[in-house]
């Protein structure tokens, strides 16, 4: 790779994936490669992947995020890059991305208000103080410039390089208590109660297959991921919720922030169980108040 031979570095490295499967740096690596040939599919296939086994690592949310901005999905890449803070709030790299991700979004909305109203001196002058940011929207733009030879000795970003590869040690430890404080400082007992309370009666819903008391828990403006219709998404989780003959949902190390005055996003690792399949995922609610009630309006998992 560092001779920029990536498929030589490809096929090495599934000779050796084949016999160390879980080799979380190996398989990192292979997803920088993939992205270096072009394979931009297969690297975000290579990244989620790791972003579910190896949640409480922030690089494959990175990387997943700069893919995604290079396609112009700037909201998935803002997901990606939230989901890594999340895990490590002190994530710089992360930081950075993400300041470039929201300038892009500001940039495109500020653009379409224009078009909209030209008259408007006010949006003008905003696009103006966007124009000013040094390279705004970088990270869609040029979101992996180089690959970092070997794994560094921490996880941390090489130089010019925003596509980071985790050091060659065990998956870091999961957030001190200090930490998750630091990072839900914005969340009143109230609401992290609330939340809590919200939290739970989801679980049990889907755990006791009571489709109406789930989906009663999802606002009426829910926004199913993939530009599916509310009601086809609804009748599809009610087959999803009355098919299996037993269901068994937990979740763990909720983390919530909120994101404006009546809205907060909750992330945590969610386990399914039924009779007939399994899995854990790092999933992802946002809620908002609807007449004093806590309410899902986007989910989503990475």
């Amino acid at each position: 790779m560092a001779q920029g031979q990536y498929a030589q570095a490809l096929q090495k490295l599934d000779q050796h994936l084949a016999k160390n499967p879980q080799d979380a740096e190996a398989r990192f690596a292979r997803g920088i490669a993939l992205t270096k040939l072009n394979r931009t599919a297969d690297a975000m296939k290579v990244f989620t992947d790791l972003t579910r086994d190896y949640p409480q690592l922030p690089e494959p949310y990175n990387n997943l995020a700069v893919l995604y901005a290079q396609q112009g999905d700037y909201e998935k890449a803002r997901d990606a890059l939230e989901a890594a803070l999340a895990t490590h709030p002190s994530y710089a790299t992360a930081h950075e991305n993400l300041g470039d991700i929201y300038a892009a979004l500001a940039n495109a909305s500020y653009n379409r208000a224009l078009k909209l109203d030209p008259s408007n001196t006010s949006v003008r002058t905003k696009l103006g103080l966007i124009s000013q940011i040094e390279n705004p929207g970088s990270a869609a733009q040029a979101p992996v410039k180089a690959v970092v030879a070997a794994p560094a000795p921490a996880p941390s970003a090489a130089a010019s390089n925003n596509a980071v590869i985790p050091a060659a040690t065990p998956p870091a430890a999961p957030a001190t208590k200090a930490t998750v404080a630091a990072s839900s400082a914005s969340v009143d007992a109230d609401t992290a109660s609330a939340v809590a309370g919200l939290l739970g009666s989801w679980t049990q819903a889907w755990s006791s297959k009571n489709a109406a008391d789930y989906l009663a828990l999802y606002a009426d403006d829910f926004a199913p991921e993939g530009g599916q219709l509310r009601a086809a998404w609804a009748e599809q989780r009610r087959e999803r919720i009355l098919k299996p003959s037993r269901i068994q949902v937990s979740i763990k190390n909720p983390k919530t922030v909120r994101i404006s005055d009546d809205r907060v996003r909750v992330n945590f690792m969610q386990r399914y169980v039924s009779d007939n399949y399994s899995d854990s995922v790092n999933k992802t609610l946002e809620l908002k108040q609807v007449n004093g009630v806590w309410k899902i309006t986007r989910e989503y998992s990475r």
